[in-house]
């Protein structure tokens, strides 16, 4: 291929370096870096560069090398909701790597708006060296469009040909819902979140599928946001069909709902049994705990920043897998006990 490569380029003059990066499936930096400064690029990357440009007959008098200098030394990361306990604990998280790598950290909030979260996409494409994106709402086409100016890495999500970190939720939502069977539930219900959440999507799409596995019915409830406010928005409908278990979106959400049962001098869980996702801090404080699957956020976060950081600075193993999935855990609370109805409509 990479012969074949030679002759395409022809006899012109000169082999340029951006025929080397093309032959050798990088960037023209990532060439400029492996031939000047080696030990700041990937091992494996450095060696094929110097193949590829060996093999082309590359020849430069002076290789203008994209030094620390010329970074802005800043990774920009931007979160649907920074109310959000979850987003509050990434973004420590984010600080925390970034600073170890020697870079800062400017982190903004969409407010669940995707016009927003564009603008602060644009801006951070020319004021930051790369961007981590957690839980972004924009069109996969945006997210790969942003890519070809700066490194992205995306965080909750699965976006073809970037790389990311997502949760894996389906031995956790399978050991939970086998134990909501086993307390004689029959029948669920599932506080959806946002409709532009590619997490929802996966959540509801796993939750259904389990649900069948495990003989549940379930049904799925809009609410007006993921967040406390819209868990405790006026659930009318649930109450006119109550189900003995319900499954919220996030753990905000849950532990909104839990306060709107209590408004209705519903018992947790002595009537319903109620669920989050996220495993925040937060959930332990309120009566009764509330059970959730743990998300390894912080842990998460780690690996997005480095998988970030090693794109800036052209380290990033090519063969590592682009997308990596994280294990999840349930933990069970009082939140939850027995139905107190041996079967029910899901409606």
């Amino acid at each position: 291929m990479i012969s074949m490569a030679k002759n395409d380029i022809g006899k012109s003059d000169k082999v340029t370096l951006a025929e080397v990066a093309s032959v050798a499936g990088v960037s023209p930096a990532t060439v400029s870096r492996a031939l000047s400064r080696p030990g700041r690029v990937n091992y494996k990357t450095a060696q094929r560069v110097r193949l590829v440009a060996h093999e082309l007959g590359y020849r430069a008098g002076r290789i203008d090398a994209l030094d620390e200098e010329r970074l802005h030394g800043m990774i920009s990361a931007i979160v649907p909701d920074i109310n959000n306990p979850a987003f509050a604990t990434a973004i420590h998280t984010l600080q925390a790597t970034g600073i170890r790598r020697g870079f800062s950290v400017n982190a903004s909030d969409s407010e669940e708006d995707p016009a927003q979260e564009k603008r602060l996409l644009d801006n951070a494409l020319q004021l930051a060296d790369g961007v981590l994106l957690i839980s972004p709402r924009l069109s996969d086409t945006v997210l790969r469009k942003a890519a070809q100016r700066k490194p992205v890495v995306v965080v909750n999500r699965i976006v073809n040909g970037l790389p990311g970190v997502i949760p894996d939720l389906t031995d956790s939502m399978d050991d939970a819902l086998r134990r909501l069977v086993e307390l004689d539930h029959r029948a669920i219900t599932y506080l959806a979140g946002p409709h532009l959440s590619w997490q929802e999507g996966y959540r509801w799409q796993l939750i259904k599928r389990l649900c069948a596995k495990h003989g549940l019915k379930v049904r799925r409830m809009q609410g007006v946001e993921p967040t406390y406010r819209g868990g405790w928005h006026d659930f009318q409908r649930f109450l006119d069909q109550p189900t003995t278990a319900v499954v919220a979106y996030n753990d905000v959400m849950a532990l909104g709902f839990m306060a709107f049962l209590k408004q209705h001098d519903v018992g947790i869980p002595d009537q319903v049994s109620v669920m989050g996702i996220d495993g925040t801090r937060l959930a332990h404080m309120f009566d009764p705990p509330l059970a959730s699957i743990i998300i390894p956020r912080r842990e998460m976060i780690e690996i997005g920043t480095t998988m970030c950081v090693d794109m800036i600075l052209h380290t990033a193993d090519p063969s590592a897998t682009p997308v990596r999935r994280c294990p999840t855990s349930f933990l069970q609370q009082t939140s939850i006990g027995a139905a107190a109805r041996r079967a029910e409509d899901a409606g």
